[in-house]
């Protein structure tokens, strides 16, 4: 990949941005790419490297503001659904402008000058066939149904002004085009340049998650004829998982700590205590690649503060015991801190007998961590310096929860590769689809697929019988799991669409850690911190006095009424600019503009 992005800045040269009015005047489309490119092989190669920009890095992270497990110090329009119509739409725009390029490749195969290897340019194409499915699959997921373009248009092409596909025939379109990529087939080159390409992994990886939104969205919205996409769910994730290609990644030296570290390997720098690389890792599908010496593209900002967790997202990890906290049998804890009188040493009850992908996932009060820059952050009891950490969480965390899933643990540029996919979503699919299926799942699929993360972190297994001891809901725990193991990863809010569960999900309130009702937040409570007190207390009484409290001391972030996620939010609106040029475009429903 690194190899791959030395040549995006020519490609560049050869992406048109293509506009639906009728009296622009543009150079002919087709004068660079006809005349002076794709006659050689190496062409094809360049212009296929440009794809992979498209590829989602950190900033899918941020998706999770969207939904109910994190919060951005303000809210945001997509979480709270106050959005409204707008004009234009990158999401929009950026998917159109990448499916003409894709389909500009795909064209050109014809123009190849003899003596070229045609072998090489149909793995490009394959790559094209991908990258144009996937840019669907980002429309399918916002709007549903959208104008279906499968070549290259000129400006005075009817179809720029045909109406919208059906939600069938984009799904259809983009299992067509991922079989095409299979059949390329993608994955096969060999030179050590092409390293990071597309595999047939990948592809089969992305048909399965397609699959499964598909099949659940069906399936939860009423359309009917689910069964189809779960099944191919089912039988492309056993594919990728039977294949022995891809296994998780656990290291007994790193300890519990291990789910933690393998989000921030590096190969430029050591980053991690033992000093394990890229290469330690087998469970990366595909990423989008970064490299710490590649500057300024090596470069990735991780801001924890950026994704703030919410107490539902803490409350949904399981106890030690495997049980949700609320279960009658639970042994947690209980929320809030506690102070030894006798050792001064603060415990968060909290964190107590949890499953491990927790404190993985969240940093603990009191304990240090690495801020990044400044570098080393204490936060051991009797050493509270610096900036950040639960304790000042106003300005660092929104909600008093600390993220510290791909929070680098080195110093200056940073070069993690963001997971597009891994074997641990592929999992998930498997287990997920199969239960949708057939409204049960076996222990053996179980020990295929969910089980195989809890061995990670040492956590007990999912099985029938103590789902059915402790009254639990199959459905709630794979549902559950999913979410502690993809966290971070900008999951969350697709799927509570695709469920259908988005209107209660999304219209409850957002709330952050308990204040009130624990000793540490006791007026006369911090004796303990000396010369700390009155800055724990200012910056205490400064959130107790921008968030609200409810009945237990939890803080509320946002209130339930400030909260409304309606029937017409499972679609987002077309752009308005789009629907004044093509008046066939029909408006989703529930939205002003027709």
């Amino acid at each position: 990949m690194k190899n791959i992005l030395k040549y995006t800045c020519l490609a560049g040269i050869l992406i048109f941005s293509s506009s639906c009015e009728r009296d622009l005047d543009l150079l002919p489309l087709d004068q660079l790419t006809s005349d002076v490119f794709f006659k050689q092989t190496n062409d094809f190669r360049l212009f296929a490297n440009d794809l992979y920009n498209q590829l989602p890095s950190f900033g899918r992270s941020s998706r999770d503001n969207w939904s109910d497990l994190h919060f951005t110090g303000g809210g945001n329009e997509i979480s709270n659904s106050t959005y409204i119509e707008s004009d234009n739409s990158t999401t929009w725009n950026n998917a159109y402008r990448n499916i003409r390029n894709c389909l500009v490749l795909i064209e050109k195969e014809a123009e190849l000058e003899p003596g070229n290897t045609k072998d090489e340019v149909q793995v490009f194409k394959g790559e094209a066939h991908f990258f144009l499915a996937m840019n669907y699959f980002n429309l399918l997921k916002v709007y549903g149904g959208v104008p279906l373009i499968n070549s290259t248009l000129d400006l005075d092409d009817e179809r720029i002004f045909g109406p919208r596909a059906t939600r069938e025939q984009i799904v259809d379109y983009i299992m067509e085009n991922l079989d095409a990529a299979i059949a390329a087939p993608v994955g096969t080159l060999t030179d050590a340049a092409d390293e990071g390409r597309l595999t047939m992994g990948a592809v089969r990886s992305f048909k399965a998650r397609v699959a499964l939104f598909e099949g659940t969205w069906r399936k939860y919205h009423g359309l009917g004829n689910e069964n189809e996409m779960l099944d191919i769910a089912i039988d492309e994730s056993r594919t990728v998982i039977n294949s022995g290609q891809y296994s998780l990644f656990k290291n007994t030296a790193l300890g519990d700590q291990s789910y933690f570290y393998f989000f921030i390997l590096e190969s430029d720098v050591q980053s991690n205590p033992i000093g394990l690389g890229k290469e330690a890792q087998n469970e990366y599908i595909l990423t989008r690649k970064h490299n710490k010496l590649d500057a300024p593209t090596g470069y990735i900002s991780t801001n924890s503060g950026n994704l703030s967790p919410t107490l539902k997202l803490a409350n949904m990890y399981l106890d030690n015991t495997g049980l949700p906290i609320d279960h009658p049998s639970s042994v947690f804890q209980g929320h809030g801190f506690t102070i030894d009188p006798v050792t001064y040493i603060a415990t968060n009850t909290e964190y107590i007998d949890r499953d491990p992908r927790m404190l993985n996932n969240m940093i603990e009060p009191f304990h240090q961590f690495w801020y990044h820059s400044p570098y080393q952050r204490d936060y051991s009891l009797t050493n509270l310096t610096g900036t950040g950490g639960w304790n000042e969480g106003y300005w660092t965390s929104a909600t008093g929860y600390l993220n510290s899933k791909f929070l680098p643990e080195v110093e200056g540029n940073v070069g993690i590769d963001f997971p597009v996919i891994r074997l641990a979503e592929v999992m998930l699919i498997f287990a997920e689809s199969s239960f949708e299926r057939n409204g049960v799942i076996t222990d053996a699929e179980l020990d295929m697929s969910i089980n195989m993360l809890r061995d990670r972190v040492e956590m007990p297994h999912l099985t029938n019988t103590f789902v059915s001891a402790n009254n639990l809901d199959m459905l709630t725990e794979i549902r559950r799991e999913r979410a502690v193991e993809l966290v971070n990863e900008g999951f969350r809010y697709d799927d509570l669409r695709r469920w259908k569960t988005a209107e209660t999900e999304m219209s409850e309130a957002l709330k952050g850690i308990q204040f009130a009702n624990s000793p540490i937040s006791t007026p006369g409570g911090y004796d303990v911190f000396s010369v700390q007190t009155n800055q724990i207390e200012t910056v205490l009484a400064h959130i107790n006095k921008a968030f609200p409290l409810d009945v237990n001391g939890f803080s509320i972030m946002e209130e339930a009424s400030n909260r409304n996620f309606e029937q017409k939010h499972y679609l987002w609106p077309l752009p308005l600019r789009q629907i004044a040029l093509n008046p066939a475009l029909e408006q989703n429903p529930g939205w002003n503009s027709q």
